[in-house]
């Protein structure tokens, strides 16, 4: 997590956070939930669990669960509770979206089996192919299954651009959080700074050598 600059405004001391950084404080540190009640009943009473000697709970800080009311509150538009899992899930993770890096095409077997002859695990196979029809020396008649080995593709191009267009999703939903948050007055001790995620940080590995 980046350093924060502390500002004093008046009587009141506020950090400057990135929206990504505000997520983090709010869902990990603070350990702030999603409740998602559907009637607003609950909107801003979400105990965290916080385990100290003896044991018991503490409550989040007020500004993390404004930020937990405002992450459920998500539109549709932008991917509703979906998105508002995603997002919860990956502030607790201090992660991003993977959006394909490091993704090459590759064929992996669908299944393993173990091999006393090898001593090893190898792919597994299965006399699903076509007939094999054959006449012996003495020509007797035969025929088998031929062996076939179920694979799967990774890394391919629809992959990566599924995961590209998530990472897009993940951003605009963030852009969302930002016009809520950044209000005047919405927290109490943060003030959400206009630092985002890059838009397409792919472009930037293509256009590495």
């Amino acid at each position: 997590m980046s350093l924060h600059k502390t500002i004093t405004t008046g009587s009141r001391i506020t950090r400057a956070m990135s929206i990504t950084d505000a997520l983090a404080g709010a869902f990990l540190t603070e350990k702030a939930v999603l409740d998602f009640d559907q009637y607003g009943t609950h909107e801003f009473d979400r105990p965290g669990v916080d385990t100290v000697d003896g044991g018991g709970t503490s409550d989040p800080h007020r500004d993390a669960q404004v930020i937990a009311a405002v992450v459920e509150a998500l539109s549709d538009h932008v991917g509703g509770r979906r998105m508002a899992t995603q997002i919860a899930e990956l502030a607790r993770a201090l992660s991003a979206p993977d959006w394909g890096q490091g993704d090459r095409i590759s064929i992996t077997p669908c299944g393993w089996e173990w091999s006393d002859e090898e001593g090893c695990f190898v792919a597994g196979v299965s006399r699903d192919g076509s007939t094999w029809v054959w006449r012996d020396r003495n020509r007797n008649m035969h025929e088998r299954k031929g062996d076939v080995c179920a694979i799967s593709y990774t890394g391919t191009a629809s992959m990566v651009a599924a995961k590209r267009r998530n990472y897009l999703a993940w951003c605009g939903a963030l852009l969302d959080l930002w016009a809520v948050l950044s209000r005047p007055g919405m927290l109490d001790t943060i003030e959400i700074t206009g630092a985002l995620p890059a838009l397409a940080p792919w472009r930037e590995a293509d256009a590495k050598p």
